[in-house]
């Protein structure tokens, strides 16, 4: 099939079925009910995720170069799919969705025999080989990538275009390689149109005040996923399309906003994935900014950090310059954040606590 049909095919495969998913959904009551911390005020049905699973794996069904090879990641996206959904349904406990989580990355990375050999020349003495601690480090990161895209999936169409964005720039990498990869720019693109389908339903935009369903745990868990696959794929061995660092800069923002939250809380004394409003997102919220516009100026950081990340490889800026200027810019974020956090919690205790005679909030 012409890829063109194709990619096609993969958004309206992806629209029609999320949209027929809507009724069944809330008949079962698979749904997100507002709370507290939430910013709907109806139950909104959670079958984005399976729908999108579903629509990505019949589009690269159809095509038949590419279906062999993606045998891992599409039973890797399933298999946590499924582990998502339960999540949505009946909420597993975080440790057990990490032994979870790993137990699956693990069995696709030694199934494909896929998983990161090097890190590339990041102190300027080499490449940094990583022989032994391959696997280790390959599963922390592929982990750590699938809950960054959970914590951030908090606004509508936020986690969506995070992820749509992110599968633009590696296709474009994939295409204009020194060695071009077609079928993995091909799947890449399929995956971008699949997503377009799904925020078709939960991006915000002036025909659309809210969203009519969220892509729930078993969305942004199998994206994590899903792009963590292709960026170990496309930078190892002598066919990469670009280098290690170059992943990090196209996932810059949902990496810059978990590493710092977890940070925080570490140096808190907070267990990392309790639940809390510091991400950016909800920091910005606060600041008075609508979630629309929120949405919008992380999707267009998002695309900056990409278009950095794939100029540096093409102007063949030095890898440890690239790494250098990561850890400047992670630096300025943590920096940055945590100052807007105490702000944002001593404005809080000026509004309530102070009154009642507790004290300032104070941070490590």
């Amino acid at each position: 099939m012409n890829v063109y049909w194709t990619l096609l095919y993969a958004f309206v495969f992806s629209t029609s079925l999320t949209g027929l998913l809507i009724t069944p959904a809330r008949a079962v009551g698979w749904v997100d009910r507002p709370a507290i911390r939430k910013h709907h005020s109806h139950p909104v049905p959670l079958i984005g995720g399976v729908a999108m699973c579903i629509a990505f794996c019949g589009t690269l069904w159809l095509m038949p170069d590419n279906s062999d090879g993606y045998m891992g990641l599409l039973t890797g996206m399933a298999a946590l799919a499924l582990i998502g959904a339960y999540d949505d349904l009946r909420h597993i406990r975080p440790t057990i969705r990490l032994v979870l989580q790993a137990a699956v990355v693990l069995s696709v990375m030694v199934w494909d025999n896929r998983w990161l050999t090097n890190l590339g020349d990041l102190v300027g003495w080499g490449a940094i080989a990583l022989a032994g601690f391959a696997l280790p480090f390959t599963l922390f990161g592929v982990v750590g990538i699938i809950n960054a895209f959970n914590l951030i999936d908090g606004l509508d169409g936020l986690a969506g275009g995070l992820a749509l964005i992110a599968a633009g720039w590696l296709a474009v990498l994939c295409l204009t390689a020194p060695a071009p990869d077609p079928g993995a720019a091909a799947a890449l693109m399929a995956l971008a149109a699949v997503l377009a389908g799904f925020l078709a339903w939960n991006l915000r935009h002036p025909w659309r005040q809210r969203a009519s369903v969220f892509m729930g745990d078993a969305g942004s868990t199998l994206l994590g996923f899903a792009l963590s696959w292709f960026l170990v794929d496309l930078s190892q061995g002598e066919q990469a399309v670009m280098a290690p660092i170059t992943a990090v800069w196209i996932l810059a923002v949902p990496l810059l906003d978990t590493v710092a939250v977890m940070i925080r809380r570490l140096r808190a004394g907070l267990n990392p994935f309790a639940a809390d409003r510091q991400h950016l997102h909800h920091l910005l919220l606060v600041a008075g900014l609508s979630d629309a516009k929120v949405t919008a100026i992380l999707l267009a950081t998002a695309l900056i950090t990409g278009g950095v990340g794939a100029a540096a490889w093409w102007l063949n800026v030095p890898e440890y310059l690239q790494f250098g200027a990561f850890l400047v810019l992670s630096l300025l974020y943590y920096q940055v954040t945590t100052r807007c956090c105490i702000r944002q919690q001593a404005t809080e205790l000026t509004g309530s606590d102070r009154r009642e005679g507790v004290a300032e909030p104070t941070w490590p």
